[in-house]
């Protein structure tokens, strides 16, 4: 609620509501709220009495400032060409005595499914007729 000018249509209510003798004191009132508003950028539901008296009823927070950038870089302490293990779950004590052992095992299964794969496929197709 922003109030520049108070001959905007949106307070037509407000002064409808209040008595003319008491227009000045209200348009004071809202002058005093629009400048803090503008201040601080908070929105306020306010409660207007028939004497112009208006008070805060609730009061939003306060926007946070924006950030200029939202994406900030931080580099890594340690590069990771340099401790492969920090990208693992593997213990680093481990990372170096495991990784023969790992790959052999992998490719003692890779090949086990390939023969296994050449097998199926090299055997004459059943006759179904």
């Amino acid at each position: 609620m922003y109030i520049g000018n108070m001959t905007d249509p949106r307070f037509a209510p407000a002064f409808a509501y209040v008595h003319p003798v008491f227009w000045p004191w209200l348009w004071l009132q809202l002058w005093a709220i629009a400048k803090y508003q503008k201040e601080t950028g908070q929105h306020f539901l306010l409660r207007i009495t028939r004497y112009g008296s208006v008070r805060l009823k609730y009061a939003s927070d306060r926007p946070k400032p924006k950030p200029k950038n939202l994406y900030k870089y931080e580099a890594p302490a340690v590069p990771a060409w340099e401790r492969p293990a920090l990208g693992s779950d593997l213990p680093i004590e481990f990372a170096e005595d495991a990784q023969p052992l790992l790959l052999s095992a992998l490719c003692n299964v890779m090949e086990a499914a390939i023969a296994e794969l050449r097998a199926v496929h090299s055997a004459p197709a059943i006759d179904t007729s």
